[in-house]
């Protein structure tokens, strides 16, 4: 039997999020054509942009932006060299500054590498023990010109919350029409990430992490970045998403991120309460094996647990683990094959013999107390027989 706990990795598809997908099927007109076809089309894809955007909190976008991509990394970059595309270099010939948390996503690290590579000046802001160094931030707002920050919300290895409310609230006293993105990929629907509420002016989410299908996700843009003309499109081409994302929408992986967001919202109290109760049972087990080590951020969603194995690589176990068809991972699905240390574990503060010994659980409410107790039990028999002494 499976037992799938590798949920922030990706999701199964809710019922709700697959009748949505079928429906889709048969709305195959193109949305930006005319004709009744296409008309039905567009329909579905508004009617699927608000209900994404209910989700998020906001009633009604008045003005801001909800552009639908194929993935939160193409949401992230949108951000991110958007504004770089939509802004122009200083008289002096020199980029100011910008910020971003340590251990963010591939997708956001790699993307303030290309700022860098261009002339930006890129401050790292650390995480240590899962937490964002308000201090750093605080201290480059007050010497420096910071005009864009990029903080996560929810790391997506450790599981850490971060205070992005606190981290947005500094760098806006400082420059009002300082830009702050957030990455809520992983905080979407698990808990409060509205942009009001979090003080974001971007922000991203994506279809896959809330039980709906891979190929579908957004990014939020504040109605003021919309009027400023503050992010720019990246992919030229028809103009479609408001002319900031060319290409023709996939309605059916929309209307099943629609779906599942509308579900998700519906049973929000009762899914959270599920999951908090099922974390308080996998800490109770993995408590039991006194040889495991369990990583504690400093908040933390209920969602993710990070492990150190003894003496196991994680590659090991993972294989162990997989041979009776449980699943769960060494850390972000995005980067397992790229042969590097994880940089969301180092940024954390652990060494390297801790990071290649690293397991990554992430429940969901499809997940029950017999998923944990048959995981925890291969893990006492992995320890058993594959541990170097």
């Amino acid at each position: 039997m499976i037992r799938y706990l590798d949920n922030s990795a990706t999701t199964e598809p809710s019922p709700a999020a697959k009748k949505a997908a079928l429906e889709a099927l048969e709305a195959y007109g193109n949305p930006s054509s005319v004709y009744s076809l296409g008309v039905a089309s567009r329909k579905l894809l508004e009617a699927s942009r608000e209900k994404v955007a209910a989700a998020l909190g906001i009633r009604r976008l008045n003005g801001a932006a909800l552009v639908f991509t194929a993935s939160g990394t193409e949401a992230n970059c949108l951000s991110i060299l958007g504004f770089h595309a939509a802004k122009n270099r200083q008289k002096n010939g020199s980029y100011p500054t910008v910020l971003v948390g340590d251990g963010e996503h591939p997708s956001v690290a790699r993307a303030m590498e290309r700022l860098r590579e261009t002339g930006y000046d890129v401050v790292t802001v650390p995480t240590v023990g899962g937490e964002l160094d308000f201090g750093v931030i605080e201290k480059t707002c007050l010497e420096k010109n910071v005009v864009y920050a990029a903080f996560m919300l929810v790391n997506n290895e450790t599981g850490a919350l971060y205070d992005v409310k606190r981290a947005a609230a500094i760098v806006h006293a400082a420059n009002k029409n300082a830009v702050v993105h957030c990455d809520a990929v992983q905080g979407f629907m698990k808990t409060k990430c509205s942009p009001a509420y979090l003080g974001a002016d971007t922000l991203t989410v994506s279809a896959h992490k809330i039980h709906a299908p891979r190929g579908a996700a957004a990014l939020y843009i504040s109605a003021e970045l919309v009027k400023r003309r503050e992010i720019a499109p990246v992919l030229p081409g028809g103009g479609q998403e408001g002319g900031l994302r060319s290409g023709t929408e996939n309605l059916v992986c929309i209307a099943a991120f629609a779906a599942a967001a509308e579900d998700e919202a519906a049973n929000y109290a009762e899914r959270r309460a599920a999951v908090a109760s099922l974390r308080a049972y996998l800490g109770e087990k993995l408590a039991e094996i006194p040889e495991i080590k369990i990583k504690k951020p400093a908040a933390a969603l209920d969602d993710v647990v990070n492990v150190t194995l003894p003496r196991i690589k994680s590659e090991t176990m993972l294989s162990f683990l997989s041979a009776r068809e449980i699943y769960v991972s060494a850390g972000s699905a995005c980067s397992a094959s790229s042969g590097r240390l994880s940089a969301a574990l180092t940024a954390f503060g652990c060494e390297k013999d801790e990071i290649d010994s690293s397991l990554r659980i992430s429940i969901s409410y499809t997940n029950t107390t017999d998923d944990v107790d048959a995981l925890c039990e291969a893990l006492r028999e992995g320890i058993a027989s594959l541990a170097r002494y």
